[in-house]
């Protein structure tokens, strides 16, 4: 699995996502000043919260399945707060790829407008999945020898 840090936790690193993820948008919080926990995507549970001194690694583990968890550094002594968006997707080929973006897309807009989260939050987690999607569009385009443009609709017309 590979992952994309859609919003951070200033202090802390993201070195590593178990390879047993789904595909999706997961969340470590700050649960106080000097411990984190792990939401997986699709799970409505966060994991025990783990402390984390500054300088070490933790893994920490998702509230539903023990085979969901991710590795963490802390490089600050300052308290830890707030939530760190951790956008996870497969390996797969440049289109699957997309739609699962733009799935991640629908879900932050639909948790927008509900009013649910964190809003500056939520725009940088927007931001940075346009920003992939459009990066994911060029890649599209240089592989089928097209435009963005044209590559978007030709992926839309598959799905």
């Amino acid at each position: 699995m590979y992952h994309q840090l859609l919003s951070e936790i200033s202090g802390v690193s993201l070195l590593h996502v178990s390879a047993d993820h789904d595909a999706g948008t997961g969340t470590i919080t700050a649960a106080d000043a000097d411990s984190l926990t792990w939401t997986a995507p699709g799970s409505g549970t966060a994991g025990d919260a783990v402390a984390v001194a500054n300088g070490t690694e933790v893994l920490l583990y998702d509230g539903e399945d023990d085979s969901l968890f991710v590795l963490v550094g802390r490089t600050s002594s300052d308290d830890l707060s707030g939530t760190a968006s951790v956008y996870i997707f497969d390996a797969k080929n440049t289109a699957d790829r997309l739609a699962e973006v733009d799935d991640a897309i629908s879900q932050c807009l639909a948790a927008q407008a509900a009013g649910h989260g964190d809003s500056s939050v939520t725009r940088a987690s927007l931001a940075t999945l346009y920003r992939i999607r459009n990066d994911l569009e060029a890649k599209l385009a240089r592989e089928n020898g097209t435009s963005a443009r044209h590559a978007r609709a030709d992926m839309r017309g598959h799905f």
